[in-house]
Parts: C-alpha cells; structure tokens; sequence
C-alpha cells in the first residue's frame, strides 16, 4: 500500500531473484533497464536532495529527464509501464528499476528463484550470503535433490552475467562485488544467527547489608 508520490528508487532485486508485481487498486509508473546498463548513469548525484536522495520521485526529478535527451545511449533505452489495476509487470532477475505510485495504490509483490534461474540466485547468495546458501543448500538436498546437484556444477569462479546493485562496476555481477559489500552481508547473516539463539539471563546478586554489632 502507498500514497501517490511513494515508491520505490532505482534498484536491483537482491541474489538474482526476478519478481512480479500484481497491481490491486490505483496506478504505478515503472521504469526499466537492461542489466548492462552502467550504475553511473542511472543513479541520483551525491548530494541531490539529501533526504529524499534514494526516492523515487527525486529519481523522476533529476535522472529521468536524462533518460529522455536525444544522446542517451539506445542500448539503454528503458521499458516504460503505466501500469493499471488488474495488471501484473514481472521484473527480471538483474534489471534496474524504479516506480512510482500515481495515485493511492495497493498491490501484492513477491521476489522468487524458480528453475529457470537457480543458478544465478544460487551464484550470488553463495557469494553474498554464504551462512544463507549453506541452510538452502541442505534444504535442496533433503526436498530438490536434482537442484542440489545443479548447485555443485555452478562456476562460482565466474561472473554470474547479471548485474548487481551493491556491485562497484554495474556491468558485473556479484562476483565481482566489493569485499565489504560481501563482508556486511555475511556479517548480517551472522547477526541474523546470533539473534536466533536464546541468550542466558544473568542473575542478579544483591549485597546484604552487614549487621550492627550489638
């Protein structure tokens, strides 16, 4: 649910999942980018608008003007949605993406990792949340076997082909993501661990108060 004006700024959905938004009531502005396209052109100036920086009306307000002068590179010319009630716009693993609510909306979204393109979600969830592959990994070997195995042929050594948005170079995947980009993640992980477990309570003890001799 959200208000006109609301939204979502230029992005990427995380670990290569693709995505599908289900428009219930009001109107979404959506704009698109192949993978390829480079960060450097599609997000907002330092310094713009500070506080609303990585909103998506401030997107619309400095960046797309761009997208529209007549040099914009063709090869990263956008898909643009007006999308209405009772439609559904899929997203795909590894496009840049930003919308917009028009008016009051609400819609139902949800990110997934299908068959088609486990191995690229698998790519960069090992690279970007390694303690999060493990507990998948023994999930697919005890329920998707067959996923398991297409696991184990996964080049991790190579770039997935989808670009990233935490990536230093747009153009590439997480592989190629920064060491810190992948060290906060995996130290999010173990966060997420630490919470799980139950902490022990520390007794408390109060000092008695020596007695007056009499």
């Amino acid at each position: 649910m959200g208000p006109a004006r609301s939204g979502t700024g230029i992005h990427i959905d995380p670990l290569g999942t693709s995505a599908w938004n289900a428009l219930v009531f009001g109107h979404k502005r959506w704009c698109l980018f192949p993978t390829t396209t480079p960060k450097e052109l599609l997000k907002v100036p330092t310094g713009v608008a500070r506080k609303q920086h990585d909103e998506a009306i401030t997107w619309f307000r400095y960046v797309y003007p761009k997208v529209k002068q007549p040099d914009w590179p063709r090869e990263y010319a956008p898909l643009e949605i007006i999308q209405k009630p009772g439609e559904t716009v899929f997203v795909p693993g590894g496009w840049w993406h930003v919308v917009i609510n028009l008016d009051n909306t609400v819609a139902v979204t949800q990110n997934f990792c299908s068959r088609t393109n486990f191995p690229i979600c698998w790519h960069k969830t090992v690279r970007g949340r390694p303690k999060l592959s493990k507990k998948w990994y023994h999930a697919l070997k005890e329920h998707e076997p067959e996923l398991a195995s297409i696991a184990d042929t996964v080049n991790l050594n190579e770039n997935s082909g989808l670009a990233s948005d935490s990536s230093s170079d747009s153009s590439s995947s997480s592989s190629s993501s920064s060491s810190e980009d992948e060290s906060s993640a995996s130290n999010r992980d173990s966060n997420e661990e630490d919470r799980m477990i139950p902490k022990k309570k520390r007794r408390k003890f109060t000092r008695t108060p020596p007695r007056e001799m009499k």
